[in-house]
């Protein structure tokens, strides 16, 4: 079987939970696969390279001659569903859709084309897969599968008895992370414990800079912008992540899977699909003073923590990537080709 993978939206600087899943799947699939991208491609204004992109991809497509058994479009984003489009209705590929987070109403471009996309892929694809059991519901004459994304445990292993930061964040600086509740939980742990630490793994949107001066003189965090697999050593040397995402912008993330991979217990508001999820090592709460309690009750009690912290690594490793990818290209294969 021959694949290839239309990430054609992807940009540099960072990397999103979409853009991981394509990039496992590249690795671990047992197959030939191919990708199609734009990386190099960013300029400004960001509206006139996007519609470049959708251009190059369409006409990549229409004059491929490459033969291809499936096509799979890595994101919602119109540079990947236009091209998937263009194999699946004039060159007769197999697609497989990529639709891994709602949009949300304030950003209104996204919003409004992920509409149509949606209608795209109920129209078209031969096949979807959707980040978790929650949202199978979404496309629901469709085949389907599901990934939350993965963890790499290989990382995960190794000394992480030496802890240097109380908590951990790693995401987005934006709205949809929780960035401005966990600014405010901040302010109540280091009333609480004005020793505590806090790293910050990530950047962009709002920026770091919108975080210091919402924090003021409240002290104890440290910075490390954007990461790659080094992030992992971060994880061992913290003892909780925080997962601050509130019920607005519900959605679940791997970004603190992989820190309970290196034995840090989670907290997080309480969402549905969070609640879905049934995590183990993870304490979700209602309001932002449970949240810094909960926090300030971990870094208080080793005990509580590393028991916790235990059930969380164990849980965690399901989510192996290579083990979860194979699970997907089976389904795939079993769904379109048996």
């Amino acid at each position: 079987m021959k694949v290839l993978i239309i990430a054609n939206a992807r940009y540099k600087g960072g990397l999103s939970g979409s853009d991981a899943i394509y990039e496992n799947f590249r690795k671990y699939w047992p197959c030939e696969t191919a990708v199609s991208e734009f990386i190099d491609l960013d300029y400004k204004p960001f509206t006139i390279c996007y519609f470049d992109r959708i251009v190059r991809g369409c006409f990549r497509a229409l004059f491929d001659t490459r033969d291809f058994d499936i096509v799979y479009s890595a994101s919602d984003f119109l540079p990947d569903v236009i091209p998937a489009i263009i194999y699946k209705v004039i060159k007769r590929k197999k697609w497989t859709a990529g639709y891994y987070l709602n949009a949300f109403r304030e950003n209104s471009v996204h919003f409004y084309t992920q509409k149509m996309v949606k209608w795209l892929i109920n129209k078209l694809a031969d096949m979807v897969i959707v980040t978790n059991k929650t949202m199978m519901d979404i496309f629901p004459d469709k085949k389907k599968t599901w990934i939350n994304g993965g963890i790499e445990y290989s990382l995960s292993i190794g000394d992480n008895k030496h802890k240097y930061y109380d908590v951990v964040f790693c995401g987005r600086i934006h709205s949809s992370k929780g960035v401005d509740g966990m600014i405010n939980i901040w302010k109540l742990v280091r009333d609480k414990k004005p020793t505590a630490s806090l790293a910050i793994i990530g950047d962009g949107d709002l920026g770091k800079d919108y975080i210091k001066k919402s924090l003021g003189m409240c002290n104890g965090v440290t910075y490390l912008g954007y990461m790659g697999k080094e992030r992992y050593k971060i994880f061992k040397q913290s003892k909780i992540v925080i997962y601050p995402t509130p019920l607005k912008y519900d959605h679940f993330s791997m970004a603190p899977v992989e820190a309970m991979s290196c034995g840090c217990p989670c907290v997080s508001f309480d969402t549905p699909t969070i609640a879905a999820m049934d995590p183990k090592g993870w304490v979700w709460v209602a309001t932002i003073q449970d949240f810094a309690n909960v926090i300030v009750e971990f870094i208080n009690n080793d005990d509580l923590r590393i028991k916790a912290g235990e059930q969380a690594r164990q849980w965690a490793r399901q989510f192996e990537y290579k083990d979860q990818v194979t699970r997907v290209f089976n389904n795939i294969k079993q769904e379109l080709f048996i």
